[in-house]
């Protein structure tokens, strides 16, 4: 993918939400520069490990044996954002393949609703481990959607394969409904933390 293109995606989809939350959780300037500055290049780091994880799932799930895996890019050799999975049968158009292929983005829908409910029930007050919950938990999960769905457009992402197996209709409404769900359950989240701030300061 374009560089710039995914520059724009994580200052719109991981930093400028990371943001919106510290500052709806009463949290100090100092600590907002240092964790907003940080956070995100700790997210890049474990952003594709955790995909591919999910993939890893599917796999086992289905039986599939792995022959051989990347979860970490190889920063040190000049590659970033390249990792995989690949399984000793390669993937095929057949449904064991399409669910390792939509096993990661069906995690993340998992992953927001979790994460919505911890954050919502545990008023986490470190605000480094707030931070790593919330971009793990709630705000990964929303770009990697975003950004596969953007890939399906420039011919890379799961989503192309995927769409070839049960048709390009079914694999973008699952996208989408996962898309608003996350979307949603974040603003409610966002607006959750602005509500608890109000209340930090009454008392």
């Amino acid at each position: 993918m374009n560089p710039f293109i995914r520059i724009i995606e994580i200052l719109v989809l991981i930093v400028l939400p990371l943001l919106l939350f510290y500052l709806r959780s009463s949290r100090s300037q100092r600590e907002i520069y240092i964790n907003v500055t940080f956070l995100p290049l700790l997210w890049y780091v474990f952003y594709a490990p955790i995909h591919e994880l999910g993939h890893i799932g599917g796999c086992l799930l289905v039986g599939l044996e792995i022959k051989d895996y990347q979860l970490f890019s190889r920063f040190w050799e000049g590659s970033f954002g390249f990792a995989f999975v690949d399984i000793k049968e390669g993937y095929g158009e057949n449904m064991k393949s399409f669910v390792v292929l939509l096993m990661p983005y069906l995690l993340d829908l998992i992953s927001v609703m979790v994460g919505y409910f911890i954050l919502l029930k545990y008023k986490i007050k470190n605000s480094f481990i707030l931070g790593v919950m919330f971009l793990i938990l709630s705000v990964r999960p929303i770009y990697d959607l975003a950004d596969n769905f953007i890939g399906y457009f420039l011919k890379h992402s799961d989503f192309v394969l995927a769409s070839r197996i049960v048709g390009k209709s079914i694999v973008f409404t699952f996208v989408i409904i996962s898309f608003l769900i996350s979307i949603t359950l974040t603003i409610f989240l966002l607006k959750e933390y602005k509500l608890y701030r109000s209340i930090e300061i009454e008392k």
